[in-house]
């Protein structure tokens, strides 16, 4: 049998291509990153090209230090496809996912059970909405560099339901300590700055408060992700915290239009 693997596809476009210049970069990141007293049972984190996002991916992923060093994590991964106009969701069915870094495996037991468990929600083991999409690649060097022995779980939806990725979320998380969620989302998009910024409070406000009400005046490019983890970590009973919030205008310059990062954070009282 054929191994299959998911190259990547946004190398030395949105990130160095060049494992020694990527690690770097993303050193460099995490080096500037504060980290808190905060294990992370789920997070939020940006998808723009590193330049723009990646010092509010940092503050995200410098919390995964605080998880155990020996043990092995899945990374349950979800994000918006861009480029391919599809229903519901699109598992990442291969068997690696390839980036400079080197090759992270992907936990293919998992979707099969989730696919065979849930009948009725409609899935796609098609790879197509992955081939291009951004969102989840530009996730994987961060956390091989915080993470020593992890698989993931990849997630792409398109139209969809907030509803059925809360239910990919409980059947995969259910309480399990070794599983994290990362959701994959920008804010908002080509405002000027100081409106990009009022629009974005809501956004933040949302998560601070864990309620989705507030997400009703929030732009986000992952949107359903983010009302899903919120409605998820309420029910569940988590906390929540805004770790880090920029535009592009803050770490790019320009401020005549801007996107919107935000670095949340859900984890166990």
């Amino acid at each position: 049998m054929s191994i299959s693997v998911r190259e990547p596809a946004v190398s030395n476009a949105f990130y160095p291509g060049n494992p020694e210049e990527l690690k770097n970069l993303i050193t460099h990141y995490l080096n500037m990153a504060p980290i808190y007293d905060i294990r992370p049972e789920a997070v939020v984190s940006p998808h723009a090209g590193y330049i723009y996002s990646g010092e509010v991916a940092a503050v995200g992923y410098k919390q995964f230090l605080n998880l155990e060093k020996n043990k092995h994590y899945d990374i349950l991964l979800i994000g918006p496809s861009h480029y391919v106009p599809f229903t519901s969701i699109s598992f990442g069915y291969y068997d690696f996912w390839e980036t400079p870094l080197g090759e992270v495996r992907v936990n293919k037991k998992v979707i099969e059970e989730f696919v065979y468990r849930n009948p009725d929600i409609p899935v796609t083991l098609n790879t197509l909405p992955h081939s291009k999409e951004h969102s989840l690649e530009v996730q994987i060097p961060f956390l091989q560099m915080v993470l020593d022995d992890f698989s993931i779980i990849p997630v792409v939806y398109g139209h969809v339901d907030r509803g059925i990725l809360e239910r990919v979320i409980e059947f995969i998380k259910d309480d399990m300590d070794n599983v994290i969620v990362v959701i994959s989302s920008d804010l908002s998009h080509y405002y000027p700055d100081e409106v990009a910024k009022s629009i974005d409070r809501y956004c933040n406000l949302a998560v601070e408060m864990l309620d989705v009400s507030f997400l009703e005046e929030c732009e986000a490019c992952g949107k359903p992700g983010i009302e899903a983890i919120i409605k998820f970590a309420a029910r569940k009973g988590w906390k929540s915290k805004v770790l880090d919030y920029k535009t592009s205008g803050d770490t790019a310059g320009d401020r005549a239009s801007v996107v919107g990062y935000g670095s949340y954070i859900f984890y166990r009282r």
